[in-house]
């Protein structure tokens, strides 16, 4: 990239996948002149989740999030962040490199707009980052007005500057929303034998909540945990591992509904990985848990037919809703389609990586498939990894999860 015409335009797209936009000239036009891609994310799929695979190119269990919606005793709230601040982000980490950014999330109606503004204003090297949510079908004047921002927006960037289109992800159709707490209920795991016929949990071995998380009633971890350590947690959480996915069947066509239900070790890692959901369940591609589910509450049944055109991200099997990656830059290939596909943390090193920035520490590296080989010559990727002694506040944080966990 030219030192003097350093920009760069990030349209991201977020709730429609690329055969919605694809037939737009200036799509394909983008597609031939530059790097396609499919992005996956990883249970539990979750906006917020994706936002920070996004934004921090890092898993957010970095950082102690799982999900939006936590465990509190026996209930549930929505807590957007973790336990920890989360890392630097796509925009800081372009800021610290001496980039002007400007970050903004509008309505589709306002994006031409918003990169006129821009155009008027960016010096270089500057870069415009904007979140529009769309909803599918795509239709009249806001595919119009998506067509006319692209064109206005490659040619503010320039032969040589980038310009990428993406989304996180994409929704799909629900076929059946599913309370898991009710089919727990049916097998004896939960007790509704308390209070207008409310949970005992004296008597419940484990329960659903949020878009993923089963959890143990744990004896000692658990407010009224009644499940033992070792031996006995091990064998509920086998028991639940091979059961749910065979005994769990759509009563309309007798096809089993969750793909997998995988301890926790199987996702994650790290220093948070106490306070991790003990399994996560994903669900087959079309089946979506049940809003009352996800708050450890009950529905009359355990499937509920959607209303008709019903779509879902939050809960969804990761491989049902991939997002989409499109580039074009003197540092990206021309004209390719990767037949693999990136991971959602890959995103913000490759970018990085692009506009010649350091990507920091993230869970990903810049993915070499994307990029030309003249480029990647001029700009070899990072190959090592810097360690760094504990900071007075990261030892702090560490004594913290020691006394969560009990042993101090």
């Amino acid at each position: 990239m030219i030192e003097t015409d350093k920009k760069a335009v990030l349209l991201w797209l977020s709730g429609i996948g690329l055969s919605s936009i694809h037939p737009l000239a200036e799509v394909k036009t983008l597609m031939q002149q530059g790097f396609t891609a499919e992005l996956t994310s990883v249970p539990i799929t979750g906006h917020q989740s994706h936002y920070y695979q996004v934004m921090t190119g890092r898993l957010p269990e970095c950082f102690g999030f799982f999900d939006t919606l936590v465990q509190h005793e026996y209930h549930v709230e929505e807590k957007l962040g973790g336990r920890d601040r989360p890392p630097e982000t796509l925009t800081t980490l372009l800021t610290s490199a001496g980039w002007n950014v400007s970050y903004h999330e509008i309505v589709p109606a306002n994006l031409e707009s918003s990169i006129h503004t821009w155009t008027q204003t960016a010096s270089s090297p500057s870069c415009l980052l904007i979140k529009c949510t769309y909803a599918e079908p795509l239709i009249g004047d806001i595919t119009t007005d998506l067509a006319q921002a692209i064109r206005l927006a490659r040619s503010a960037v320039g032969e040589h500057g980038l310009f990428a289109l993406f989304s996180e992800a994409q929704p799909i159709l629900v076929k059946q929303f599913v309370n898991l707490n009710n089919f727990l209920a049916s097998l004896g795991i939960i007790d509704r034998n308390g209070p207008n016929h409310s949970i005992d949990w004296s008597n419940t071995l484990a329960y659903y909540m949020g878009h993923g998380q089963l959890h143990i009633n744990l004896l000692g971890r658990d407010p009224q945990g009644i499940v033992k350590r070792q031996q006995e947690y091990d064998e509920l959480c086998n028991i639940l591992i091979e059961m749910l996915p065979q005994k769990l069947r759509d009563p309309h066509t007798d096809q089993p509904v969750i793909a997998s239900v995988s301890r926790k070790e199987e996702f994650y890692s790290g220093d948070y990985l106490f306070c991790a959901p003990d399994l996560v369940v994903t669900f087959h591609p079309g089946y979506i848990p049940s809003p009352r589910s996800t708050y450890l509450d009950f529905d009359e049944t355990t499937f509920l037919i959607p209303p008709t055109g019903a779509t879902a991200i939050n809960g969804a099997h990761p491989d049902s809703i991939n997002g989409f990656f499109v580039a074009a830059a003197p540092a990206f290939k021309r004209g390719v389609r990767f037949t693999a596909s990136l991971s959602l943390t890959a995103l913000a090193p490759t970018l990085l990586h692009a506009l010649q920035v350091k990507h920091g520490m993230m869970e990903s590296s810049p993915r070499p498939e994307c990029f030309d080989q003249q480029y990647l010559l001029a700009h070899p990727l990072p190959t090592t990894t810097q360690t760094q002694e504990l900071s007075g506040e990261e030892e702090e944080l560490i004594i913290n999860r020691l006394r969560d966990l009990g042993y101090i």
